[in-house]
């Protein structure tokens, strides 16, 4: 095979985070919060234009089968002007009916999206490949742009040499903005002189117009950009595991979580937070880092339904253990086994926003709270251990019932 033949198409990696990306109609790009837009494939204004699949469509060809832009812009300008998306118009925001002339396809446009898209999968791949060699190559290190203008903020990072790990690549793993070309390289250990203390975060208030929240943006970075599409592929994957446990029946669902219990990915959130600091869980470096989860039991169908749910699989994300092991030290590495006897049998339930359960073991009263998201998904949100007094009377109140 010629070494050309080896590049046409892009690494497998690439592929997947491309591809596992649902398609969203948005009216501005910052509907859809910056994370979402690693997670969702979404262009600005084509709600209400039936487009957003053949955009989709060219900026696979793009990603996937290394299309230059050229072809993906003489090929789709065609079928987006035919369909009327194209040029300044007077459009109605889906939400708000109100009218406001704004800029649909244009030139400038989809080079944004061809270049955005490009940079966000190979972002999303490359993190991939790093966490692979990442035991032989613990460290990345930033490295220059290749554009010709260089962003000083950016050119102050070159050298920056910190473990993959590090919460900084959260927010500081290029690209970094709207057409940055900044890199990172693996490295086994920082080179001689390398700046190996985290930069200063110097966030800055961004307020999105169109939600109207306010959020902390690094300096430097593009609004929108503060994120590492790397690790919301790592979200995207735990979401496919409890879709997979999900669809499994309910022995075969109850030994697969078992057994990732016993994985050391499991003991690495539970022990030791998975690096996430719980300090600074507030630090918008931090956040993505937190959302990471992994299936820790299975629920039966009740209480699936009082949280209004049909997910079986109860999932504890970085940030909920890194949580519980800074409040409640009481809550040792021999609990979790146990956590699955609690949502079997608990002796209380009591219902709310949240779903307390408490159960008795060894003597000590134990108290697990439960939530679901908005989607459906379930949380460990918390263990402590409870007041005995608390629950013989929540025991005595179920026995009346």
């Amino acid at each position: 095979m010629a070494v050309e033949e080896l590049f046409k198409t892009a690494p497998r990696e690439v592929v997947d985070y491309f591809d596992r990306r649902p398609s969203k109609p948005s009216f501005r790009w910052d509907e859809v919060a910056p994370r979402e837009h690693a997670l969702q494939f979404t262009v600005a204004r084509t709600a209400g234009f039936d487009v957003l699949d053949d955009i989709r469509k060219a900026a696979r060809a793009g990603v996937v089968d290394r299309v230059p832009f050229e072809q993906f812009r003489d090929e789709l300008v065609p079928i987006l002007k035919a369909k009327g998306w194209w040029g300044r118009k007077e459009v109605a925001d889906p939400r708000t009916g109100e009218i406001a002339k704004v800029q649909l396809g244009s030139l400038r446009r989809l080079d944004l999206i061809y270049d955005a898209n490009i940079r966000s999968a190979q972002a999303a791949g490359d993190w991939e490949r790093i966490q692979r060699v990442k035991d032989v190559l613990p460290f990345l290190e930033y490295l220059t742009s290749t554009s010709e203008r260089k962003r000083p903020l950016h050119l102050s990072w070159v050298g920056t040499t910190l473990l993959s790990s590090d919460s900084w690549w959260s927010t500081h793993y290029p690209p970094n903005g709207w057409r940055c070309k900044c890199r990172v390289r693996s490295r086994a250990a920082p080179r001689e002189g390398a700046a190996t203390v985290r930069p200063p975060f110097n966030a800055r208030p961004w307020t999105n117009g169109a939600t109207g929240e306010t959020r902390l943006v690094p300096a430097g970075i593009d609004p929108g950009w503060d994120h590492n599409p790397g690790r919301a592929r790592e979200q995207m994957a735990s979401t496919r595991l409890v879709e997979r446990l999900d669809a499994m029946g309910s022995e075969a669902r109850r030994q697969a979580v078992k057994q990732m219990r016993a994985d050391p990915v499991f003991t690495y959130v539970t022990e030791n937070g998975a690096g996430f600091d719980y300090q600074k869980r507030l630090a918008p470096e931090q956040a993505a880092a937190g959302r990471l989860r992994w299936p820790a039991a299975v629920i039966n169908p009740q209480l699936a339904g009082q949280l209004g749910t049909t997910s079986r699989v109860a999932t504890l994300s970085v940030a909920d253990a890194a949580k519980i092991q800074a409040q409640h030290p009481e809550v040792s590495a021999g609990f979790w086994p146990r956590l699955q006897d609690i949502l079997d049998e608990p002796d209380a339930v009591v219902p709310g926003s949240k779903l307390a359960l408490w159960k008795r073991i060894d003597g000590i009263a134990w108290r697990v709270i439960l939530k679901a998201s908005e989607t459906g998904e379930i949380f460990v949100n918390s263990v402590h251990r409870g007041r005995d007094r608390l629950l013989a009377a929540l025991m005595k109140r179920e026995e009346g019932k």
